[in-house]
């Protein structure tokens, strides 16, 4: 009996030791799901930067001129070139506007051109408002892609109530003329099907059929040349989607600049991004993807023009943001990046446009000190308003001792 007892508690005692043992080594050497999935630390991270912002010279703050959602910016011969929406409206910053351009010798003094594309005549898919474009250089032309809108409301047809197209425009020279194409390269999807009753307040549907994803607008389009073909991302969203809260990114592709463009049927790309801002980077393309949905505010990256993976996540993002890419238009096997562009703030009674630099060229060395950056562990609100929390503005000014 003795042996049995002897026997049994050594194999519970070894046992015990094993489990032990286990636990230990899991709590020594495994890894936590947080591990696992790090892929680099924002001071290693390529992808990761902090953005720097500075005033600019011509295009900035200008009571009754609204400028906003700036393009990629390109360079001819000697000069900068930008384009942007212009806006004159007291109610709307964005619609019931034009796109106008400037150039620029060295992005910090611009001097404003006058329109590139303006509205359509009464009755045309763009006679309400052309806005937030982006340019294209392909085939030695230069192409705008922009949102177009008309004021014929009519639901049956889709038509005006906030139903957003894109259009194109085509020059031989950034400072046009341009030729619109006669049609929009990019239409809402057919589905979905609504009412509205107040044609005044277009944005205030019965909805009678939910549609697709991408069935009341499309947004924000960008077009990159990537692997011989022609990538058009755009946001959309569907008619239920009232804030554009839950906007995210559709990808059409082409062989030519100015189409035809199929949409993917992976569609949506993205489940997060409001304004799209997209570059080759390395042997894929990155992405932007700002403030709206679950994974707002990260870099993403994708080597096949559709399947995006997070790769940083970002702070204080430029809103809007169009970048000075030198390779973004050349297909490169080897993408590098950026470090600096226009964007707008438009928390004002009027929207202009700001400069911001940050390190996303390659070979960019990271700024991360505190001392770059003021706003860093600030609530901005503070800053944007100070007399509703009882702050003198002055204060904000001043440095600590």
């Amino acid at each position: 009996m003795n042996n049995i007892i002897r026997i049994w508690f050594g194999i519970f005692f070894s046992l015990a030791m094993a489990l032990s043992g286990h636990a230990q080594n899991n709590s020594t050497s495994g890894l936590s799901a947080a591990t696992k999935r790090l892929r680099a630390h924002d001071s290693r991270n390529e992808l990761y930067t902090r953005f720097r912002y500075q005033p600019v010279k011509g295009l900035g703050y200008e009571k009754g001129v609204s400028r906003r959602d700036p393009s990629s910016i390109i360079k001819v011969g000697e000069l900068y070139y930008v384009w942007y929406t212009r806006c004159l409206d007291k109610k709307f910053t964005w619609l019931n506007a034009d796109i106008w351009y400037a150039s620029s010798p060295d992005g910090m003094n611009w001097t404003e051109k006058g329109p590139a594309v303006k509205r359509g005549p009464k009755g045309s898919w763009d006679d309400y408002s052309v806005f937030t474009c982006n340019i294209l250089v392909a085939d030695r032309n230069y192409y705008l892609c922009y949102q177009a809108e008309t004021k014929t409301n009519d639901a049956e047809t889709k038509t005006g109530l906030g139903i957003n197209v894109v259009g194109m425009a085509k020059a031989d020279s950034p400072d046009g003329p341009w030729t619109k194409l006669q049609k929009p390269i990019l239409k809402t999807a057919p589905d979905g099907k609504f009412e509205c009753p107040d044609h005044s307040r277009p944005w205030h549907r019965i909805i009678t059929e939910q549609g697709s994803w991408d069935s009341a607008a499309v947004h924000d389009p960008g077009i990159i040349p990537r692997w011989g073909k022609y990538w058009l991302y755009y946001k959309g969203h569907g008619l239920d989607d009232l804030i554009f809260a839950d906007s995210r990114w559709g990808v059409a592709v082409a062989d030519r600049p100015e189409g035809p463009y199929l949409k993917s049927p992976l569609n949506p790309v993205t489940n997060s991004g409001h304004e799209v801002w997209v570059w080759p980077w390395k042997k894929g393309i990155a992405a932007m993807v700002d403030w709206a949905g679950p994974e707002k505010g990260t870099v993403q990256y994708t080597e096949d023009g559709v399947n995006f993976v997070v790769k940083s996540a970002l702070e204080d993002i430029p809103p809007a943001g169009g970048a000075y890419i030198a390779d973004k238009f050349t297909d490169p096997t080897d993408g590098q990046g950026f470090t600096w562009g226009l964007a707008h703030h438009g928390r004002t009674d009027w929207t202009f446009l700001v400069r911001f630099e940050c390190d996303l060229h390659r070979d960019s060395k990271k700024q991360l000190a505190w001392k770059h950056f003021p706003h860093y562990s600030t609530i901005r609100d503070v800053m944007r308003d100070p007399g509703r929390f009882n702050v003198p503005r002055d204060a904000l000014l001043e440095k600590r001792r």
